[in-house]
């Protein structure tokens, strides 16, 4: 019987060692895989479903695809991004060796793996830690990019602009109504679903950035799965070792 109340007791601490470690939400700590970008069909013309054998339409002449996965848009074009590290919320995120011409393997990548836009190699990287505002929003402030040997372009949120090239508005007033717009305030919504999200943001290129594209929209959808890293508290480990231990002499005692 003692045996059978041991047993149920260190069940039940590491059950709630294990809940603890796969709550749902986020939380600084946390890290925000990043599900491949590209391109899918993402319905039928004909209305009929989508094969799930084939990831296609019964007849594929009713294909219609679309943009799914991570991924970023930036004059005109659509960069499509991988997982390296993920985003890493709470934490400082570098990377280094963008330069001319496609990835070579010569780049230092942290949260993403290194991409080709505009025929020259980026990543992403952070200048200083995106943190949790909410379980809807996150400070970006610190979202950076490094491309074609530009080491910082910074992407956390408006960078003032020039109101010269703004019809006289503030560079963050891009509907020119005489308010900075909250789209473009360094802070990234996100939806949480169970232990995966969709997060959106958008920024501008800062104006007279060597990059070329200064006052540009940059838009970024990110996606995948949370992985968490709540630890286990040292008084819970404490407790289940105990308990364990108490377990390994009632089978001793009853052995003999």
């Amino acid at each position: 019987m003692k045996n059978i109340l041991v047993s149920t007791a260190v069940a039940a601490v590491l059950g709630t060692a294990s809940f603890g470690a796969n709550a749902s939400g986020i939380a600084d700590g946390d890290t925000l895989e990043i599900a491949a970008g590209g391109s899918a069909v993402v319905s039928c013309v004909f209305g009929t479903p989508i094969d799930p054998a084939t990831g296609e339409c019964p007849n594929p002449a009713g294909n219609v695809t679309g943009q799914v996965g991570s991924f970023f848009q930036l004059g005109g074009g659509t960069t499509n991004l991988t997982n390296n590290q993920g985003v890493i919320l709470g934490a400082t995120q570098l990377a280094s060796g963008s330069h001319a011409g496609a990835p070579n393997g010569t780049e230092s990548p942290s949260i993403d793996v290194p991409w080709e836009f505009s025929s020259n190699t980026g990543m992403h990287q952070s200048v200083s830690p995106i943190t949790v505002i909410s379980q809807t929003e996150l400070d970006f402030a610190g979202w950076n990019v490094t491309w074609n040997g530009i080491p910082s372009i910074a992407m956390g949120g408006c960078q003032g602009g020039d109101p010269a090239n703004n019809g006289g508005f503030s560079g963050c007033d891009t509907d020119q109504d005489g308010v900075d717009d909250n789209f473009n305030t360094g802070i990234a919504t996100v939806t949480i679903t169970g232990d995966t999200y969709v997060l959106d943001y958008f920024a501008n290129v800062p104006a007279g950035d060597p990059s070329g594209f200064g006052g540009a929209g940059y838009t970024l959808r990110l996606e995948g799965a949370i992985v968490h890293a709540v630890p286990v508290p040292a008084a819970v480990w404490l407790f289940g070792s105990g308990l364990l231990g108490l377990a390994g002499i009632a089978r001793r005692k009853k052995a003999a």
